[in-house]
């Protein structure tokens, strides 16, 4: 039976996944005048979806780069969007995260730390549906077109897959502050151990990549300056991705008996 404890539920999620690899030359993004889409409607994909949009899977690599230090992971992810996600660490610069488990449903969420054999458990007070979630994230979507600037720049290939890309640029310096990322719709903090995750970071350069067909976001890139100049940059994107062909159960965890869980309130 699991040994249970209860924390404060001050968690930040910190990702770390493996170097994008290449030697090879960027793709240029093709311009198409005016057949482009909407740039606000590009925007607002990256939170709510196509519609015939039922489930992703694919590996997803992140690297962050912070002066002469990198650190990054690859992670196998699930989703069906807008209530069940799993992600698990498959190859990692840091060996205690490799394993590490994040899993998501209308009940709740768990994080499995394999390395500590620990599980931090939230239970959500009451279920929600993945429809009342798609309506929260429309109008976050909405909110946030207020303070940015949008600047569409063609498409790319990503994954394999047709892409749009977008420029995000913060309308007002007061909305810059921290690092926000859409793929994968997590904060992820620097923790390299060069960066104090209490400084504060200001974004100079975002741009995003969504896919063409589905509406979801397949890449993402922001670089930062903390208050001294330093940069700091943060890539995360989908090396490979299908989307409806996910098995059910992919959002159900049941942890080791003998692991610890910690109460998150």
């Amino acid at each position: 039976m699991m040994n249970r404890h209860r924390v404060s539920a001050g968690v930040v999620l910190v990702a770390f996944l493996m170097l994008v690899a290449g030697c090879q030359a960027p793709a240029v993004p093709s311009t198409d005048g005016p057949d482009d889409p909407d740039p606000e409607a590009v925007f607002e994909a990256a939170f709510v979806h196509a519609e015939d949009l039922e489930a992703v899977s694919g590996e997803r690599t992140t690297v962050v780069t912070a002066g002469d230090e990198t650190q990054a992971e690859r992670v196998a992810v699930t989703e069906r969007p807008y209530a069940e996600y799993r992600s698990e660490v498959l190859e990692s610069e840091r060996a205690d995260r490799e394993g590490a488990l994040y899993v998501s449903n209308a009940a709740g969420s768990w994080w499995y730390d394999p390395t500590a054999n620990t599980v931090s458990v939230y239970e959500a007070n009451e279920s929600y549906e993945s429809e009342a979630v798609r309506m929260a994230r429309a109008d976050v979507a909405a909110d946030r077109l207020e303070y940015y600037d949008l600047e569409y720049r063609g498409t790319e290939t990503v994954a394999d897959r047709e892409a749009h890309v977008l420029d995000v640029t913060a309308k007002d310096e007061a909305v810059t502050d921290g690092v926000s990322v859409l793929v994968g719709d997590t904060e992820f903090v620097y923790a390299l151990e060069t960066v104090d995750p209490a400084d504060e970071l200001e974004v100079t350069e975002q741009t995003v990549w969504i896919d063409a067909e589905y509406d979801y976001p397949l890449k993402e890139r922001v670089v930062s300056e903390d208050v001294d100049g330093e940069p700091y940059e943060f890539t995360e994107r989908f090396e490979t991705v299908i989307f409806n062909d996910v098995d059910e159960g992919t959002s159900a965890f049941d942890p080791p008996e003998n692991a610890t869980a910690d109460d998150l309130e």
